[in-house]
């Protein structure tokens, strides 16, 4: 039995966070399946990780958070190398991928954080 000095660290945080990549993960794989699956196999494979990581992350598999976080800094790798790449100074594009960015990192933030964790209990 669990002692009056623990508690459970509120789910919804977590909850959250996967439930939004996993929205922008699956309209990342239809948009680029549209354009074409075989010039975007690489960013559809980390798409598709992603995807189950967040699942399994969800159904609370404790090694399944990290490898997610793996992933997400694999995704903003690419997307700070395709920016270095291909955007110049002053481009339109330049707000939305720092917008993306964003999100990708507090997004591993809040997997690699205690949330992350949400179904252990931790003394307060």
């Amino acid at each position: 039995m669990p002692d009056a000095e623990e508690k459970r660290l509120p789910r919804w945080p977590l909850r959250l966070t996967l439930s939004l990549v996993l929205v922008l993960e699956v309209f990342f794989v239809v948009m680029l399946s549209v354009e074409g699956v075989a010039e975007h196999i690489w960013m559809i494979v980390n798409s598709v990780g992603i995807l189950v990581f967040c699942v399994l992350t969800w159904r609370g598999i404790p090694w399944s958070r990290w490898l997610l976080i793996a992933l997400l800094v694999c995704r903003v790798a690419h997307i700070g190398m395709a920016a270095v790449l291909h955007f110049g100074p002053g481009d339109h594009r330049i707000p939305g991928l720092l917008v993306l960015v964003t999100f990708y990192v507090v997004a591993g933030l809040v997997v690699a954080s205690p949330l992350g964790r949400s179904g252990r209990r931790l003394a307060t």
